[in-house]
């Protein structure tokens, strides 16, 4: 078995060669990888290719030929294993990330190889110009200050030092934010109120006669808005049982017990998703047209009418295709949501906008609420943000930017005096 020596030093973290290999000596080796179960977070040995059992372990043919040319999670693991740890404490601290966060760090370890590999540098040991030298020929490509600081976390994991304390590698980011500095965008991506007349109207209304995917959508959305909850929460919801309830004024949605959220904590993860009635007993013409926004009543029509093609609990399911009624995934849910406003927006006879993010339900739905004086500790619950700062500074858009005018036109009031 082929295994590197990390050793460790306040500068640098140097993979040193046993056997008269290096890491891409691992590459050849992972053709000859033993698969083990155990979810997203395995471990892989590397054994020689001459080992008799690497022809018999490796249950599916087909997916050894796919095997990645590079794999982070092996590297990671070496790593861990040379500094003492064992099989099961180094799984244990690979779950530490969501599976997404570990493929977006050993994405950025790939990248960094192989740019080394270009340049000629070796890969193995860590020296901060040429991490420097990395990170600006990102920036010269166009990276953000945000992906340049993700690629530096990665190779911190990496290369098991911080690597974002060191003074030049401080100063090097200081100097990006000033060369590029992180301005948010401040108008929506797109308009909601436009979205929401036009979902009171056909083709997404009447609920009882569309099509499933009409109703797929407009329920989706509004679910989105009213929640202001991540698409991967949306996913991991139940159509049962106490997984939701309805009330007599709202229905109460909870996530099922295996979803790991974004920010593990005791608060996100017993969360309640409450989705509030809208104008449930109409009595005029206007509050019949509010009470089509009503994402209760939407569920309840979803569920009454997917109730003969489920195959599953999951709340939302496909409508259609060789997979009908199975589960949605989060790509499938963030493509509804963009359908739903796309679509509003040809019914009124308007180019949609050209990036429609599904994320963005969740800053559009908490500005609006905060417009219309909901509390700061209202928004945050519902979007289970731990302070109004991660709404002011990453979500909030200027839904009503006229009443910003209001101060200095009391000032100008003044000639009038």
């Amino acid at each position: 078995m082929y295994l590197y020596r990390v050793i460790m030093s306040p500068r640098k973290c140097l993979f040193s060669r046993e056997n008269n290999l290096n890491l891409d000596s691992l590459t050849l080796a992972q053709k000859s990888m033993v698969h083990r179960t155990g979810g997203s977070q395995q471990i892989r040995t590397v054994a020689p290719s001459s080992d008799p059992r690497s022809s018999r372990s490796v249950t599916n043919p087909s997916s050894q030929s796919n095997l990645p040319e590079f794999d982070g999670v092996e590297i990671e693991s070496i790593v861990l294993r040379r500094k003492g740890f064992s099989q099961e404490v180094i799984r244990t601290m690979m779950a530490a990330r969501k599976p997404v966060s570990s493929k977006t760090y050993h994405r950025v370890w790939k990248t960094y190889r192989d740019w080394c590999n270009q340049a000629g540098h070796p890969f193995q040991d860590l020296s901060v110009p040429r991490l420097l030298s990395f990170l600006q020929a990102g920036l010269d490509k166009g990276l953000s200050l945000s992906s340049l600081k993700s690629q530096i976390s990665a190779l911190s994991v990496l290369f098991q030092q911080r690597l974002a304390i060191l003074p030049d590698v401080t100063t090097f980011v200081q100097g990006v934010s000033h060369i590029c500095p992180p301005f948010r965008e401040l108008l929506p991506p797109w308009d909601l109120n436009l979205v929401l007349s036009t979902l009171q109207t056909p083709p997404f209304e009447p609920l009882a006669t569309i099509t499933l995917a009409w109703l797929t959508w407009k329920t989706i959305f509004l679910l989105a808005i009213a929640s202001a909850r991540r698409v991967s929460e949306i996913s991991a919801l139940s159509s049962q049982p106490p997984y939701l309830i309805f009330h007599e004024d709202r229905a109460v949605l909870r996530t099922l017990p295996f979803f790991v959220p974004k920010v593990v904590s005791a608060f996100h993860i017993n969360q309640d998703i409450t989705i509030p009635s809208f104008c449930p007993n109409p009595t005029s013409p206007k509050e019949v047209a509010l009470h089509s926004l009503d994402p209760v009543r939407a569920l309840k029509f979803y569920l009454h009418r997917t109730r003969d093609i489920r195959a599953t609990t999951a709340l939302f399911i496909l409508h259609s295709g060789q997979w009908k009624g199975h589960q949605a995934s989060k790509t499938t849910i963030s493509c509804w949501i963009r359908e739903a406003i796309r679509r509003a927006y040809i019914a009124r006879g308007k180019s949609p906008p050209l990036h429609i993010p599904a994320h963005s339900t969740r800053g559009i739905g908490s500005s609006w609420a905060f417009r219309n004086r909901a509390s700061a500790d209202q928004v945050c619950r519902a979007a289970t943000w731990s302070s109004i700062h991660s709404f002011t500074k990453f979500y909030q858009f200027e839904v009503f930017a006229a009443s910003d005018a209001h101060f200095g036109r009391k000032v100008l009031q003044a000639a009038i005096n």
